[in-house]
């Protein structure tokens, strides 16, 4: 039978995208090449939109979603030009650990999350990188770009973004810095872009590109556009530059319809527009059919292409185009008429204090119709930059005052922005247009258009005066009505009293009656004024002022006059869809500042309510309603605003669909800022001491971060020091969603009372990737001074920890103390409780990386120890990286042995403070580093009534950190004293990190029942391990990671043991380890050690792996799944190294990950022992109920019962299986036997080894080896030929530590070396070992065989013979234990 052409070529493809790892979808949606790329879903799937800069988004129709790209899947078309190797790719952060790059995405917050970046070499000299879009098509005039990018000021000269249309690019954007620390937002407007365009490049370059970047775009076709990003270093600097969430909004054009809603306009392309959009300036169709020169005939339009026409200039104002060089780095890279470099515009040339003025001719009344005048403006480079328009009434004999219609000012970016005044007016009028500039801004004027009600006055020859600038009241310095007493200009005059600005909206009154305070954000909107809250919208929508439909709130006292509330109205403006009403210049505020208010917010899940404070260009968050708020009635609610710097502004953001189904709204009233008087005081604020139970005290969090600490109370994984039911200080690095560095926990200004004080605190540092905690002291004009510093997983428990605090009493002294949270790790959490400040020193601290200080440690003699780090590798001496961190940023104390500084024979000491007395015995361990040139003896003494030596180390140094120990007893205060005994050798050293003082006494090198801690073994995530720790933790403690309930040393919910959750490891990691101090090399030790692994079932993803890591490498000793579950499992593993080594517990999944714990416990390491025989109970199992376990025995039962009769049944039809006759004996191995539950015996005449009922093996013949893999398996094999005969090609090659076995395809599974063996297609692989990482059994080489064992797998069964029953049933077993496949061993006879 013989398939159709068409479907078989349907079948080919169907089965290469199945190749390919992906499903094959056809497409039939086949738009034409003018509808890729045009921010318009023409395709069902919005596939035509895919690859475009940006991926498809959501067709819903209000309120469009932006077209975004957050590079977590791919580049979404991106590409990088840049001719130098200063070049984008793709990146994240948790691939470049230590770099000057971000230390997460933009996205979701974390180092797993994509961005786009520039490579960080350092350079040679100033160079571009220069990211560029694909060819988009047809930009509406409401299209604006949005973006974050990350970058360090000092590495980069500048930014520039620049849009390519047809022959011509703009500039939408540059700057030279600086630049703010973290993710920065970027926001522009695209203008009208007819045909094809590109966003081409991201470049960052110091000084001009004269290195022209050619486009992809048809000069043929002036429609085309492209978007460019570019960065441009300064020569022998990195130039660290990322890009993210890229963000197209409102760019497509409206969709041809077949007919339009009451009202609106059809234009000739069959596309809708609102009666507003006539006429306007802008091509809203896509055809300019809305702006028809006859629809339009009887509006007055000026664009200044060709001069001012009507309108004439009082001063100040210049027509100018941006060709050519820039005036001021605010001056407008284009005009709006033709959004083109080279057309022309107004800009207000005044100096800053004076105004602009612009008249209109005289026009006739416009009663009964509206005369309304549409503009466009542009507001940049200064908050104090102002725009405004009046109204002048003429025919009068006195002309009254210019009336004010439109005031706009502050920083509105880069875009022109439209708005329309509508004039009724009785007498004939004239328009104002005034503009005064604040330092480095510029105010411009394009595109006035009257409308055709609006008619000149006739015969109207000669321009006739104008009452000039002085008549207007024109952007007053500061928002408080100046009466004319004598006070400096911008000063406010209450009584006798001159009040300066800086003091208005200080929360602290000056004037008796409060006027420096009026409209400072308190108010009930009754008055006009709106208690100086200010709309500053430039989009569709905007705040407005008011007046209730019905009643006053019924709140209010008098219930029976109407009142007034802020609203969201609908405007002219073009632009962003958010509105936006701020404040004038607040502060600084006290910790306890709050705003009260009430609100009412209904929208779709598009729409929000928000309020930000804005504090030196930084937007943060700090309130948002419930997006499923659907209430009609008002809501109380009140927002901490805390301690703020002057200046800060407040500002209310909102958006909500007008025009959408159902009613929607968003409303605010009756705002109140309370207690935000920073010199007032209360009696917790002097509270340092605090167990957070009550409230604070004088701890509040800081600002300036979208990371915060709360105060929370204890519940399920959370639960304080104090009572284990209370209330604590809590942070979790990515709760809600954050991006800043961290977050900070600081005290109110303190005035320090003696000259040192002890701060005790408790902190909880948990989970497999949690960050840095440190504390700090603040002074005002000093930097910060780090204390102490913590990183990394603690535990899951809670740790004191305590710091001497160094004043110096002065009058004006004070200091505030702050810890700040860091978010240099994304999984786990932070708290801390319970501190506590007391007169005097504190005791030294029970442990000490060094990482912050000295610790108090004493130098004696001459100094020679020292406290260094080797980040700039030119440290003279000394290790190349610390312990702490294994890096070379790290600290430690080191002392030089050389001759010249320590003769040979001479001490150098270095002595701790004071230790507390000791209530039980304890350990003090510590990691020394001695130079490879002997540097002599270091001792270690414990001094306390008396001095007494406990330790004395002269071994020859090398490149590892080795860990010492020493047991100490003191029932009174001691000090530990290391010395350093010079051997008079040049160029050598001993150093010190990581003191630890720990309960109960020593473990030996490479044991640890886990009881008091991790012992010596280390969790420290390598840089290339994902930065994925083990933890520490016991049953009976809260957590939010699953975990054994019970360990293996106590049998008890208390009892500890270490353990790792594997559904961390993913993009992010794929493994984690666990390491021993260094171990001497050995040739027979023992390793023992009891494993947990607790997942689902049917998800046996963890595995467990056992290394030995030296300086050759790593090599794999044993390897486990997760098929026996949620028991305590023993494993013995005979170790031996010929050079020092460390063992790693490697934890690591065998597939997709799942939620589920692998734990360790009661580690012992017998050095120089043979293992000895396994204990006859192989595990204990967690406990089950009594129905379970019922239940499974009945089912082992039944299961018993068919397999005897299946299996008696098929030996009265076979010989037996376990026979084999002399003459099938062949070269290879004679024999493998296990010993294992349900596993038979087999033997022979002649055998090497038998297996007896009592589990234990006899030897008998040459050649025999034993060696144990797990407590249930036991393997012997023996050779019948001598090793030497065995041919080279049996030896194979193995594949480099590391790799994991599913990472290849068609590869055998790894052997207990953990190497991966040749391609199982070679003819000549000879196999030495098959196992299952995830089972228990396995087939060992022996006899001397040190080479990589390979496994090959075959499509059909193996038959078992009589000749070969024996090795047919292994491999019958292999089949069940490898992944379901059938498996042979090519060294058996089959």
């Amino acid at each position: 039978m013989y398939l159709h052409s068409n479907l078989l070529s349907a079948l080919v493809l169907f089965i290469a995208a199945q190749s390919l790892g992906k499903t094959w979808v056809p497409s039939h949606c086949r738009s034409p090449i003018e509808a890729v790329c045009n921010f318009v879903c023409d395709c069902g799937d919005c596939s035509d939109e895919a690859q475009c800069g940006f991926h498809g988004a959501s067709t819903t129709p209000s309120m469009s979603i932006p077209f975004t790209c957050s590079f977590e899947q791919d580049p979404c078309g991106w590409q990088d030009i840049s001719t130098s190797g200063y070049s984008w790719l793709r990146d994240r952060a948790g691939a470049v650990l230590d770099g000057p790059g971000p230390r997460s995405d933009h996205t979701h917050g974390t180092d797993l999350g994509w961005y786009m970046a520039v490579g960080t070499h350092n350079g040679k000299e100033a160079s571009t990188a220069t990211l560029r879009s694909p060819v988009m098509r047809e930009a509406a005039p409401t299209c604006e770009l949005r973006l974050w990018y990350h970058t360090a000021s000092r590495d980069v000269a500048e930014l520039r973004l620049e849009l390519t249309h047809g022959v011509e690019t703009l500039t939408l954007w540059q700057s030279s810095g600086p630049w703010g620390p973290g993710w920065q937002e970027l926001a522009v407007n695209t203008g009208r872009v007819q045909g094809d365009f590109k966003v081409s490049r991201v470049v960052f370059q110091a000084g001009h590109n004269g290195e022209g970047l050619g486009t992809d775009l048809d000069p043929k076709d002036p429609s085309s556009l492209q978007v460019t990003f570019s960065a441009t270093r300064n020569a022998t600097h990195r130039g660290a530059v990322a890009l993210d969430d890229v963000e197209f909004r409102d760019c497509g054009l409206p969709r041809p319809q077949a007919s339009c809603p009451l009202g609106q306009h059809h234009c000739q392309n069959k596309a809708c527009v609102e009666p507003h959009q006539l006429c306007d300036g802008e091509d809203n169709c896509g055809d300019r059919s809305d702006e028809d020169p006859l629809i339009c005939s009887h509006h007055m339009a000026t664009d200044f292409e060709t001069g001012l026409g009507l309108w004439n200039q009082l001063e100040g104002w210049t027509r100018n185009h941006s060709a050519g060089s820039m005036v001021s780095p605010a001056w407008p890279h284009r005009d709006h008429s033709r959004n083109s470099a080279y057309g022309f515009f107004l800009v207000s040339m005044a100096k800053p204090g004076t105004t602009a003025v612009l008249f209109s001719p005289e026009f006739q009344a416009s009663v009964p119709y509206n005369c309304s005048l549409t503009f466009y403006y542009y507001l940049h480079g200064s908050e104090a930059s102002c725009f405004q328009l009046f109204l002048q009434v003429q025919g009068l004999n006195t002309p009254p005052d210019p009336v004010l219609l439109r005031s706009h000012h502050g920083e509105l970016g880069t875009a022109w922005v439209r708005d329309r005044v509508d004039i009724q007016s009785a007498q004939p009028f004239r328009i104002l247009l005034a503009g005064e500039t604040g330092p480095g801004g510029i105010v411009g004027l394009d595109d006035l258009i009257m409308s055709n009600y609006c008619k000149l006055v006739p015969d109207v020859s000669t321009v006739q005066s104008c009452s000039g600038s002085e008549a207007l009241a024109l952007c007053p310095q500061t928002s408080m009505e100046l009466p004319l007493e004598a006070c400096e200009p911008g000063h406010l005059s209450c009584g006798e009293l001159c009040v300066p600005p800086e003091q208005f909206c200080d929360f602290q009154q000056q004037c008796a009656e409060g006027e420096d305070e009026h409209k400072c954000g308190t108010t009930d909107f009754e008055s006009a004024s709106a208690g100086g809250w200010e709309d500053t919208s430039i989009g569709r929508l905007q705040w407005q002022r008011v007046a209730a439909q019905n009643r006053k709130l019924a709140r209010d006292a008098d219930r029976d006059v109407p009142g007034h509330f802020l609203s969201l109205q609908k405007a002219w403006g073009q632009l962003r869809s958010e509105a936006r009403a701020r404040t004038p210049a607040l502060g600084p505020s006290g910790p306890r500042c709050e705003l009260h208010m009430t609100y009412r917010f209904h929208s779709h899940p598009q729409g929000f309510l928000a309020l930000v404070v804005v504090e030196n260009g930084f937007r943060e968050l700090v309130w948002q309603a419930p997006s499923s708020s659907s209430s009609k009635g008002w809501t109380v609610e009140k927002v901490l605003l805390g301690a703020r710097h002057r200046p800060f502004q407040l500002e209310f953001v909102g958006l909500v669909d007008l025009d959408g189904p159902g009613q929607q709204w968003a409303e605010v009233d009756n705002v109140t800022m309370r207690d935000c008087n920073p010199t007032v005081t209360t009696e917790s604020d002097r509270e340092v001491s605090c167990n957070f139970e009550r409230d604070s005290c004088s701890w509040h969090t800081g600002h300036l971060t979208d990371a915060h600490w709360h105060r929370v109370k204890s519940h399920s994984s959370k639960y304080d020091h104090t009572t284990g039911q209370g209330f604590l200080m809590f942070l979790d690095p990515t709760d809600p969603p954050a991006r800043g560095q961290g977050a900070l926990l600081l005290t109110r200004p303190q005035v320090p009372l003696v000259p040192k004080e002890c701060l005790s605190f408790w902190y909880h540092l948990y989970g497999p990737q949690i960050g840095t905690l440190r504390l700090a002291m603040r002074k005002d004009g000093e930097e910060d001074t780090l204390l102490w510093s913590r990183s990394g997983t603690h535990g899951n428990r809670w740790h004191q920890a305590w710091v001497t605090l160094h004043h110096q009493l002065e009058a004006s002294t004070k200091y505030q103390l702050l810890f700040e949270g860091l978010r240099d790790g994304y999984r786990g959490t932070m708290a801390l409780d319970d501190m506590a400040v007391r007169p005097g020193p504190c005791w030294a601290p029970k442990s000490c990386s060094f990482e912050d200080s000295d610790c108090g440690f004493s130098p004696g003699g001459l100094g020679l120890w020292k406290r260094q780090s080797n980040a700039s590798g030119q440290a003279p001496w000394g290790p190349w990286t610390d312990h702490t961190t294994e890096t070379a940023q790290g600290h430690y104390m080191v002392v030089d042995t050389s001759p010249d500084l320590l003769p040979k024979g001479h001490v150098a000491s270095l002595t701790s403070e004071e230790h507390q007395p000791l209530t039980q015995p304890a350990c003090l361990t510590f990691w020394y580093h001695l130079s490879l040139r002997n540097p002599g003896t270091l001792r270690v003494h414990l001094e306390a009534s008396t001095r007494r030596q406990e330790l004395s180390i002269s071994a020859h140094g090398g490149f590892a950190w080795r860990l010492g120990s020493v047991n100490v007893q003191a029932g009174q205060a001691w000090r530990v004293v290391f010395e350093a005994v010079a051997a008079g050798v040049e160029h050598s050293y001993m150093a010190l990190d990581d003191l630890l003082l720990q309960d109960g006494p020593c473990a030996q090198p490479g044991s640890c029942d886990f009881e008091s801690g991790l012992c010596g073994w280390s969790h420290l995530a390598g840089p290339s391990l994902g930065a994925y720790s083990w933890d520490w933790s016991r049953g009976a403690t809260p957590s939010r990671y699953p975990k054994p309930t019970v360990d293996h040393t106590l049998g008890t919910e208390a009892g500890h043991f270490a353990f790792f959750e594997t559904s961390v490891l993913g993009p992010g990691g794929q493994k984690a380890w666990l390491r021993s101090e260094p171990l001497p090399a050995t040739t027979a030790s023992c390793l023992h050690f009891w494993y947990f692994m607790g997942f689902p079932e049917h998800f046996y993803k963890g595995e467990l792996r056992v290394l030995l890591s030296s300086a050759q490498g790593q090599l794999a000793v044993w390897a486990q799944g997760g098929h026996l579950r949620h028991q305590w499992i023993q494993v013995q593993i005979e170790v031996s190294n010929p050079e020092e080594f460390q063992i790693v517990f490697e934890a690591t999944l065998g597939g997709q990950p799942a939620l589920g714990p692998i734990a360790l416990d009661d580690v012992e390491y017998l050095a120089g022992r043979h293992c000895q025989q396994p204990l006859p109970s192989q595990g204990e199992r967690a406990p089950m109920s009594v129905p379970i376990a019922v239940g499974g025995a009945l089912l082992f039962f039944m299961f018993l019962v068919l397999l005897g009769l299946g299996g008696r049944h098929w030996l009265q039809k076979q010989p037996c299986p376990f026979q084999r006759s002399t003459d099938a004996a062949t070269s290879g191995f004679d024999n493998i036997l296990f010993n294992a539950v349900g596993t038979p015996r087999c033997g022979q005449v002649g055998d090497s080894a038998s297996m007896l009922n009592d589990g234990k093996a006899r030897s008998g013949g040459p050649g025999l080896r034993k060696r144990r893999l797990a407590p249930s398996i036991h393997v012997q094999t023996a050779f019948q030929q001598p090793l030497s005969n065995i041919p080279p090609s049996f030896l194979g090659s193995s594949y480099p530590p590391g790799i994991h076995h599913q990472q290849l395809i068609d590869q055998t599974r790894p052997g207990p070396s953990g190497q991966l063996a040749q391609h199982s297609a070679l003819p000549d692989t000879h196999a030495s070992t098959a196992l299952s990482p995830s089972g228990g059994f396995a087939l060992w080489c022996n006899q001397g065989w040190r080479g990589p064992c390979t496994v090959n797998k075959h499509s059909t069964p193996v038959r078992a013979t009589q000749a070969s029953g024996c090795t047919s049933y292994l491999l019958y077993l292999a089949e069940h234990i490898i992944a379901g496949r059938w498996v042979s061993l090519p060294g058996f006879k089959t």
